[in-house]
This record gives structure tokens, C-alpha cells and sequence, in this order.
């Protein structure tokens, strides 16, 4: 591992003294939260850890009297060791507020709204306030987005890669900021135009009396070519919605018949499976051309790109973007009570993977939580109003997993007001036992009755109404088991008392 006499690291939290750093390990990449582990020594063998846990701190790598990287976060995981002559030893893991977006889950409802507004509102009940968002195209709102149970992270992670967004952080010594963009490129690159450069200069370990790449190697591997994918929508039933993207000047080294075509597509518009077949094309490609090298220039991060220079392969002389880095860093000035190790200095070094600076990248897809079975849900609709449904004869319901709406609750009250909660759900299709072009069966359910509903393919943002079930307020119109020979189809005269009735007794 190269050494640099110059170099120190820091570790201070936000109360108490500062800790001396042993080692750490920092594990950071675009699109997923960063965990930088060390271990400390202390001269105080009873630190209060309540000073520490779930509390901001600051790492730094300094180069003599200059900070050249700062990791900002909170505190994860705080342990005490061993206790020595003169120091005990400590462990923390430090990771960005957003990692606690992993530790909640929700059932919530989005309706017409983008992507980046579902994941602001999502940050919104995180407290997660540091948040620059960089967003280059337009999004199409989504009709209805459901969390299924996810953690937050997971959700935001999934809708995320789905919309081709990124995201990485930018440190300070007083805080970390969340950067979520659509366009890498637009990242930025560790300086200035004329002050980006990083040298490679291959050697094999001891002093390195500047920061520099020691490793490069550069690989393409086949992966699919194209991406082809459909989905249906009921109100144009005999257009296939088929959307087609493939790698373009990216193949030039490969067979382009490598085709990938998935069904259902998880759209519904033109406007919004355009960029969703591109995007998912992206992603399956984001390690086709790939350079990976090892160094010691702390000022590379996730994101930014840089110039290699001094590279004997002219086309490698050019900018690269960063992805994924594996640092790790001892100081063995802090193992004084080692002898042996101390003599050894300060040793800093990692390992990272990059594109060149003009590709794109797009995050991995996530899955996507499935609905088991089905679930139940109340009919709403606006006040006055017995019957609430549109021209296809959907209808909009509450779940009585939706905390946020207070629709379900009300739906038991004997006034009805859950009818003031219109907006709880999307318009939902009902099955019919017969459908036809202008013939068949109808009957529309409503307000206040309960529905099974079911979801195409799994999906928790394509309900639809598959049954119909009494309860305890919507009793059968006869009393049971005494009238269980009686068939009977009765109707209600709508906002009256009256009602049709067509009966069999057997």
C-alpha cells in the first residue's frame, strides 16, 4: 500500500474530543448509501456513548495543514474494545442520514405526481432537508405509485433506477448533502477544467511523494443489446404500447441481436415508455465498458470526473468518471502502544471502477414488491353521493392499510362521511360477470361497500376490483342461516328507500 509521510487522518464527533484514527474503511458509489467503518483509540476508557450514537461526525484525510476530503454522516454503530496501557479502543460505522430511510417502512399512496416529487415528499418525512435536486428532462407524473411495504430507501432506490435518476453526496466539514440527478454527466469532476488531472504512474509500494493511480486496467464484456418491452392499457385494448431501444455505437464490439423483451413494461403512455425501455437498456448495460484502477488520490469520489494523464495507451488520455471506490486507509502513529507498527507511518490506498466521461449510466433496476393475494378495500366517493364511478364504470376505494387517508375510518361512521374522501385511490376497474360490446351484465358498486381487489401481475400500482363481500354494516338482504335456501337479486332505489327485487326460493 503506497504511504504518504504528509498525510493524517481525523475522526471527530459532533461532542467530546476527537479520536484517533487506527484505521477505517470507507465504502462509497453512486445510488446507494455510503459506510465508512474505523477504528479509533482514545486515552478516555469510559466514553458516554450517547455522545456518539446517532449523532453527526466528521472524517478527514488531511495532506499536512489541508483538508482534501471530508466524510460527513451519522453515527450507526458505536462499540468499545480492548483497554490498554494508555488507550482504549473504540469502532464506529458512519453513514448518511438516508441509510435511515432503511430503517422505516410504509403502505402510502402517490397520485399524479413525478418521480422526483414522490421521492422529495418521501425525504420530507425523513427530515432529510440537505437535498439538491439536478434534474435535466421531464418526468411524466405517475396516475398512482403505491410503497408496498418497502422501507423508504428501498422505495426511493426502486423508483429511482426505474426513472433513471442517480444519486451520490457531497461532504463538508459541517454537513452532507444528498445530490439526485437524471443526467451523470452533470456531476461535475474533483476540480477545475485546468486542475482535474490524475496522474497514472505504476510503481510497486513504499513512498509516493505525489497522489497518483497505480493501476488501470480497462474491460468490455458482452451484455444485451437491445431492449424491447410491452405493456396494455384497457381504454386502447389493440395497441401494444411496444417500445424499442438498442446500444447504439456502444455494439461496435459485439453481436446486436442480443434481445431482451419483457412484459409488462410498467407503463401505461407512449410519453412514459420511451424513456422507461431506454432507461432499463442503460441499466443492463451500466458494466459493459468498464475501467477499474487502484491509487491514492483522495479527491476522487462517486460521480466526479477527472483527466488520467502519463497513460501509454493514447485513447485511455482522456476524462473518466468515477462509480464505485474502496478506500482504506492506517495510521499506526495512533498504535503507540505497538512499537512495530508505529514505525510504519501513515498508508492510504483504494480501489475504484469508472466509465469513461462521455457515457451515460444508469443505476441497477430494483425489484418490484409483488401483492401476494388479494386485498380488501371500501368503495368512496364525494359528498351526497351514493354512486361514485366514471365512464367505464370504475370506481375509487380506501384501504384500510392507508394511514394517511381517514377514509377507512369513516367508513363505519353511520353518517357516511368517508364520501368526502374521493381522492383516496385511483379509479379502479370492477369485473363484471358478463362484458360485451354494449351488452352484459352491470352493477356498480357503492359507497360504503366492500370490494376484493386483486393486481395484475403482482403489481401494487394496477388494482382491480375482482369480488364483493358483506360485513358486519353491509349485511346480506336476508337473515342467515334461517332464508338459506332463498336466491334473490335485490336492488336499492338510489338515494331512496324503495327497491327491484328478482327472487327464487328453492
Amino acid at each position: 500500500m503506497p504511504r504518504q509521510s504528509d498525510l493524517r487522518f481525523t475522526f471527530e464527533p459532533l461532542q467530546g474530543d476527537a479520536f484517533e484514527v487506527v484505521e477505517f474503511e470507507l465504502e462509497e458509489g453512486l445510488s446507494r448509501p455510503f459506510k465508512l467503518t474505523l477504528d479509533l483509540a482514545s486515552h478516555d476508557p469510559a466514553i458516554d456513548f450517547s455522545r456518539v450514537l446517532d449523532l453527526p461526525a466528521l472524517f478527514t484525510l488531511w495532506r499536512g495543514e489541508t483538508a482534501v476530503r471530508y466524510v460527513h454522516g451519522l453515527v450507526s454503530l458505536f462499540s468499545q474494545g480492548d483497554t490498554g496501557f494508555r488507550r482504549t479502543r473504540y469502532r464506529a460505522v458512519v453513514e448518511p442520514a438516508l441509510a435511515r430511510a432503511g430503517l422505516c417502512s410504509n403502505w402510502r399512496i402517490f397520485q399524479g405526481k413525478t418521480v422526483p416529487e414522490i421521492i422529495a415528499a418521501v425525504l420530507k418525512t425523513q427530515r432529510l432537508g440537505d437535498v439538491q435536486p439536478i434534474i435535466c428532462f421531464d418526468h411524466q407524473p405517475r396516475e398512482y405509485c403505491v410503497q408496498a411495504g418497502e422501507t423508504d430507501l428501498d422505495f426511493i432506490d426502486r423508483l429511482a433506477a426505474e426513472e433513471g435518476l442517480l444519486y451520490c453526496f457531497e461532504h463538508r466539514a459541517d454537513g452532507h448533502r444528498l445530490i439526485l440527478t437524471d443526467r451523470v454527466g452533470g456531476l461535475g469532476s474533483i476540480g477545475s477544467d485546468e486542475d482535474c488531472d490524475v496522474r497514472y504512474q505504476p510503481m510497486g509500494g513504499g513512498d509516493s511523494p505525489e497522489p497518483a493511480l497505480q493501476r488501470f486496467h480497462y474491460t468490455e464484456q458482452v451484455r444485451s443489446a437491445r431492449q424491447v418491452q410491452r405493456d396494455y392499457t384497457f381504454s386502447h385494448p389493440r395497441y401494444n404500447l411496444q417500445h424499442r431501444a438498442d446500444g447504439g455505437r456502444e455494439l461496435n464490439n459485439q453481436h446486436k441481436d442480443y434481445e431482451r423483451y419483457d412484459y409488462p413494461g410498467r407503463y401505461k403512455r407512449d410519453a412514459a415508455g420511451k424513456p422507461f425501455t431506454q432507461t432499463r437498456l442503460a441499466a443492463l448495460r451500466n458494466d459493459a465498458r468498464l475501467a477499474h484502477f487502484e491509487g491514492d488520490d483522495a479527491r476522487l469520489q462517486p460521480g466526479l470526473a477527472f483527466g488520467l494523464t502519463e497513460h501509454p495507451r493514447e485513447d485511455f488520455i482522456t476524462r473518466w468518471r468515477t462509480l464505485s471506490l474502496h478506500h482504506t486507509g492506517q495510521q499506526h502513529s495512533s498504535q503507540q502502544e505497538d512499537a512495530s507498527a508505529s514505525e510504519h507511518g501513515t498508508a492510504y490506498h483504494f480501489s475504484a471502477t469508472a466509465i469513461r466521461g462521455d457515457a451515460d449510466w444508469k443505476a441497477p433496476l430494483c425489484d418490484k414488491p409483488r401483492i401476494d393475494g388479494p386485498q380488501i378495500a371500501t368503495v368512496v366517493g364525494p359528498p351526497g353521493e351514493e354512486i361514485y364511478c366514471d365512464e367505464w364504470g370504475r370506481v375509487k376505494v380506501c384501504f384500510p392499510w392507508d394511514r394517511e387517508n381517514e377514509a377507512y375510518e369513516h367508513s363505519f361512521r353511520p353518517d357516511n362521511t368517508s364520501q368526502a374522501f374521493e381522492h383516496s385511490s385511483c379509479w379502479i376497474r370492477v369485473t363484471q360477470g358478463w362484458a360485451g360490446a354494449l351488452w352484459g351484465a352491470m352493477a356498480v358498486p357503492r359507497i360504503g361497500q366492500e370490494l376484493i381487489i386483486s393486481y395484475l401481475d403482482g403489481d401494487p400500482d394496477q388494482p382491480i376490483a375482482t369480488g364483493r363481500a358483506y360485513r358486519a354494516d353491509n349485511r346480506p338482504p336476508y337473515e342467515l342461516p334461517k332464508h338459506k335456501t332463498r336466491m334473490t337479486l335485490k336492488s336499492k332505489t338510489h338515494k331512496g328507500e324503495g327497491f327491484n327485487e328478482l327472487r327464487f326460493e328453492d
